[in-house]
């Protein structure tokens, strides 16, 4: 039998992700099971089954490094044709551009740092104005990251039981003179980019239209890490079509402090009436020993386990449970055990280090 490149290494789980048939397709990925593999592959068959035209493929990421190295693999997987992949916010931004320009009109200059407006609202200075930025910043970027306006700020984070730096009617206060003080100077932030984008795709039907003809396949990168006001721009690319693959592990989600919500991969099939799941199987990277050690930790106190992904690599030692008292000796302590480890010769990616 001839050797086929897209699927003689890949596993019996990889292999079904990549020909899935449904859509939209979720690809549920356990950390080390080759997540970026089976993506990339299923954009390679797609395009040698006719199936998708490369040239119509946008693929989302959440970095930009993400991007390049899936475009890197996808040539050398013979993909033809110039696959479109980006961020979120630098796809946003260019489709904006080119609304824009055809439109003969200026897109509002790109506010680099939030600081530049918030520091003269603040009013402070010194440490205790940086301080205070940064933490305003971050609540209004979550905020905005939840699709929420200013009257809402309050109440959501009273919801979510979230944390503030200061009085919700103060953040709100700020995040409304912020956006105010945008709009008096033509400005717009990187959270800007996403409701701006979303909302020309549902308001604008002939830019709608450009754009969903443009590209017709639609891919995303760690699912889990979506915002609601990415999710928002992920069904206004799509409309009313199902040509969307997305892949992620929601016991992998970190940036729900940003505003990110995993439930958009967790209850995929809610969002996506219709929609088909698919789960890839086995962790290349992990011992059996480490795999069981993650799944006690994430069934945590509800007791509900998730699936335990098979061990490839062969068995090691039991993983060692360290406690500390606060969040900084913690830090301190991994620092201490890296460096330790990276002295005995112990390397990123080589499991086989001893830990003695």
């Amino acid at each position: 039998m001839a050797r086929d490149p897209l699927f003689d290494d890949l596993d019996e789980s990889q292999r079904a992700a990549v020909t899935a048939e449904g859509a939209p397709l979720a690809i549920l990925a356990p950390a080390g099971s080759g997540k970026t593999r089976v993506l990339t592959r299923r954009i390679a068959w797609s395009a040698r089954e006719g199936r998708a035209d490369p040239a119509r493929v946008l693929a989302v990421t959440f970095t930009r490094i993400a991007a390049g190295e899936l475009r890197g693999r996808l040539r050398t997987l013979g993909v033809e044709g110039a696959v479109t992949a980006g961020t979120f916010h630098a796809l946003a931004l260019a489709q904006l551009r080119r609304r824009a320009s055809d439109q003969k009109r200026d897109l509002p200059s790109l506010l680099d740092r939030k600081g530049r407006i918030l520091g003269p609202l603040l009013g402070l200075h010194g440490p205790e104005a940086a301080v205070a930025i940064t933490e305003t910043a971050a609540e209004i970027e979550w905020a905005k990251a939840r699709c929420l306006r200013p009257e809402e700020l309050a109440h959501a984070a009273e919801a979510s039981r979230r944390r503030l730096p200061r009085p919700a009617h103060e953040l709100a206060d700020l995040y409304a003179r912020y956006e105010a003080e945008k709009r008096r100077r033509r400005l717009l932030d990187f959270d800007d980019l996403l409701w701006w984008c979303a909302e020309a795709v549902e308001t604008d039907p002939e830019f709608a239209a450009s754009q969903r003809f443009r590209f017709r396949h639609l891919f995303v990168d760690e699912f889990q890490d979506v915002s609601p006001a990415q999710l928002r721009l992920v069904r206004a690319w799509l409309g009313d079509r199902r040509d969307l693959c997305v892949v992620g592990d929601d016991a992998q989600a970190i940036y729900g402090f940003a505003g990110a919500d995993p439930s958009a991969l967790s209850d995929f099939e809610r969002h996506f009436p219709g929609a088909e799941v698919v789960r890839l199987r086995l962790n290349y990277r992990s011992t059996p020993q480490v795999i069981a050690a993650s799944a006690a930790a994430l069934s945590g106190d509800s007791g509900v386990r998730r699936p335990m992904p098979g061990a490839v690599v062969d068995a090691g030692p039991v993983p060692a449970v360290t406690a500390y008292p606060t969040d900084d000796d913690e830090t301190a302590g991994v620092a201490r055990a890296l460096a330790a480890a990276h002295s005995r010769g112990c390397r990123g990616g080589r499991w086989r280090c001893s830990t003695g």
